[in-house]
């Protein structure tokens, strides 16, 4: 944190050229986030450069005893979302399935039961609201704690942890009418 700081204060005393830091240190994670949300790598990249002037913009309003990162994030959401709104994106769930572990099955069988299931669990997500599917990415995607999360969305603890609760309950549900499919819980 001291170290996003300082590069803070170095952009805000005139040195743009530190603002280049900020950027290497969390364009990947902007990103990831974005992508997730949108589901378009083009579209993420330009959603992340977005982010990321907003935020120079923004700069002087940054509380300097807060982490540099929640902030960062509150912005890429908000934009992305305003941008869906203004554009009609449509969103779809954020579990990316890693085809590379699919593709090392021991049998064509288990390759397809998988692939079944990961369509399936996307089309779960995608039910859920976007509150519930943005939550579940803050912390099992991006690993963040219920209070980074809170800070983020600017929303109590409590509700995180309600809205965590509740978005596993239905995936849960989601998962047992799954079940004569095949699928087990």
């Amino acid at each position: 944190m001291d170290e996003d700081r300082n590069w803070v204060l170095q952009v805000l005393d005139g040195n743009k050229q530190a603002y280049a830091h900020l950027i290497t240190k969390y364009k990947d994670r902007i990103y990831n986030v974005l992508y997730r949300m949108v589901h378009s790598r083009e579209e993420a990249k330009d959603l992340t450069q977005e982010c990321f002037i907003k935020a120079f913009q923004k700069l002087a309003s940054y509380d300097l005893n807060r982490k540099f990162y929640p902030w960062l994030c509150r912005i890429a959401i908000n934009h992305c979302i305003d941008m869906q709104k203004s554009q009609r994106l449509q969103t779809v769930d954020f579990h990316e399935i890693d085809q590379l572990s699919m593709a090392n099955e021991q049998t064509p069988e288990s390759a397809y039961i998988q692939k079944e299931f990961a369509s399936e669990m996307r089309e779960m997500l995608d039910a859920l609201p976007e509150s519930y599917r943005l939550v579940l990415l803050l912390r099992y995607s991006n690993d963040l704690s219920y209070q980074e999360i809170s800070d983020i969305l600017g929303i109590p603890v409590s509700t995180i942890q309600v809205k965590l609760h509740r978005a596993k309950q239905k995936l849960r549900a989601n998962t047992m009418r799954c079940s004569p499919k095949g699928w087990s819980v």
